[in-house]
């Protein structure tokens, strides 16, 4: 595979664009937009749960390389939580360098968090060079989001993208419904790239919610939040038709939510939240129409709570979650597929009490069975809907069926 390549004018000026982006973010503030502090819900099982609902390894590598496309898939975490995960990415590319598209990248596993989208319009003075806009409009006017963005290179090839979006930008001017101010004006930062070899794939992405603080007099409430997210993937093509892959991702992010007149516990809580997650993975063909991807993650999970006005209802839960999966699938036809996968653990759940330091330890094995049927266009631009139904090994007697979920996929 080529390799994009830029001229060295084009890397001066995204020196200078890091430069300014670093001088401005010391003092500009971001927020995701979830001012809700939810408790704990995440049992042993759940990162099991979600690496099946998950996205094959050939699914994932295809979705990086196409310029549109949507998917969702989604699945139980219990009775009453459901694991989300949609995207979607449209663009058209007009006359005279122009272009127009919008993004969503939604994700909910352990707490509730808003949809939210984005519109972007870039302009391309030359082939490896796209300066942009970029917003999220709404009708609530104290709402809306306004940044740019610079990209080097070709974003289905290697690219260097630097991003800056200012969220409720005229929240203070424009607030028509309460007394709340939000100072200073919230700002995401975030710098992305891939670079593609032609047996190698580098990637990663850093995002970045410095604190912010929500202050309402007439609720007397205080809230604030800083987030950071990283990501970095290596994948490696060592023989022509398998692929080696790692994938890291880290997350971190803190609130505090306050409101002295409320009697709700919900307005009395101090969070902060950890996820670090491992994928080392392997996919290719086993024979004709058959198909494996099998590997390893970890997942480190913690959840740190503090209840503001009941110091006993404090507490810190984590998960160790040691996980092996695999799964074959095999191509009927042009139309239809089948997969079946198998995922074990070694899981540790803890739960600390913040007021005596006791704690409480629930390890144990956990084993699931994923059975799916898939129907597919294997036409360019063809989309898959996959319905799935999975089983409890590690308690068959007892508590056999696990549900299910349904997963799409389309690019073109």
């Amino acid at each position: 595979m080529e390799i994009q390549r830029t001229n060295p004018s084009q890397f001066l000026l995204s020196f200078f664009f890091l430069i300014f982006l670093n001088g401005i973010s010391k003092d500009l503030h971001a927020f995701d937009g979830a001012t809700n502090v939810d408790l704990f819900h995440l049992n042993r099982e759940n990162f099991l749960d979600i690496q099946s609902y998950s996205f094959s390894a050939a699914q994932d590598r295809k979705w990086r390389r196409a310029e549109q496309g949507w998917r969702m898939t989604g699945g139980s975490l219990g009775l009453d939580l459901l694991f989300l995960r949609f995207q979607l990415k449209l663009m058209e590319q007009l006359s005279r360098g122009f272009s127009a598209s919008v993004r969503i990248d939604h994700e909910e596993f352990y707490e509730r968090k808003p949809l939210n989208f984005e519109i972007e319009v870039g302009w391309q003075p030359s082939s490896n060079l796209t300066f942009g806009i970029a917003g999220q409009p709404q009708f609530d006017k104290q709402n809306a989001d306004y940044g740019a963005f610079i990209t080097l290179g070709d974003r289905q090839e290697s690219f260097l993208r630097l991003h800056q979006l200012r969220q409720n930008l005229f929240y203070n001017e424009k607030n028509l419904y309460d007394q709340s101010t939000q100072d200073p004006h919230p700002v995401e930062n975030q710098i992305k790239g891939t670079w593609l070899g032609d047996d190698w794939e580098f990637g990663f992405k850093w995002t970045e919610s410095l604190p912010m603080t929500l202050v309402d007099p007439t609720l007397d409430l205080d809230f604030s939040h800083e987030e950071t997210q990283q990501r970095l993937l290596i994948e490696h093509q060592w023989n022509p038709d398998w692929t080696l892959g790692w994938q890291w991702k880290k997350f971190r992010s803190e609130k505090f939510r306050e409101a002295t007149i409320s009697p709700d516990p919900v307005d009395h809580r101090y969070q902060e939240v950890r996820w670090s997650s491992q994928i080392l993975q392997a996919d290719g063909p086993l024979a004709q129409d058959w198909y494996l991807n099998a590997g390893l993650r970890y997942d480190m999970f913690r959840h740190h709570l503090v209840q503001l006005d009941a110091i006993n209802d404090s507490e810190e839960n984590s998960i160790h979650s040691y996980q092996w999966f695999g799964y074959m699938r095999q191509l009927l036809g042009n139309e239809t597929a089948w997969e079946t996968g198998i995922y074990f653990g070694e899981v540790e759940k803890s739960l600390i009490n913040l007021e005596d330091l006791s704690k409480e330890e629930d390890r144990g094995l956990e084993g699931k069975l994923r059975i799916s049927w898939e129907a597919r266009n294997d036409y360019v631009g063809g989309g898959a809907l996959m319905f799935t139904s999975t089983w409890n090994l590690d308690n068959f007697a007892n508590d056999f069926w696990d549900g299910g979920n349904v997963t799409y996929q389309s690019t073109f």
